[in-house]
């Protein structure tokens, strides 16, 4: 069962080395491990874990991709998660927090390029 009351959180499952954020709906979301982890999230996130059996229940959503990065146009300040071939907003400074997203690992690319990137469901 998804858990939208843990979006944001880092988890894993105690035993495994598998690791998981929690997406806006609540299902849990494999993190290639650990390129992806480091293109996206601050150290400080892999600190703050919550590490629990109890994850298991936690339904499993698509797993993040292995080259998933964060992104934005040098016309615009929007900041984007790439992954699954779409762009999905980032919904500001608090949801960076809230996600623990590294902002200073934000790759800055054409604007061109951003626009041509279908858009997908934005990150809250």
């Amino acid at each position: 069962m998804p858990h939208s009351e843990l979006s944001g959180s880092k988890v894993r499952i105690p035993g495994l080395d598998t690791l998981y954020v929690i997406d806006r709906r609540g299902y849990r979301r494999r993190i290639p491990f650990p390129l992806t982890f480091v293109n996206l999230f601050k150290d400080s996130a892999f600190h703050g874990m919550l590490v629990s059996s109890a994850v298991a229940g936690i339904t499993e959503g698509p797993a993040l991709d292995d080259d998933a990065l964060l992104l934005r146009g040098t016309a615009s300040e929007h900041v984007y998660l790439l992954d699954g071939g779409r762009k999905r907003l980032i919904g500001g400074r608090r949801v960076m927090e809230k996600y623990g997203f590294n902002e200073a690992a934000v790759v800055a690319v054409p604007q061109a390029i951003v626009d041509a990137v279908p858009t997908g469901e934005g990150w809250e």
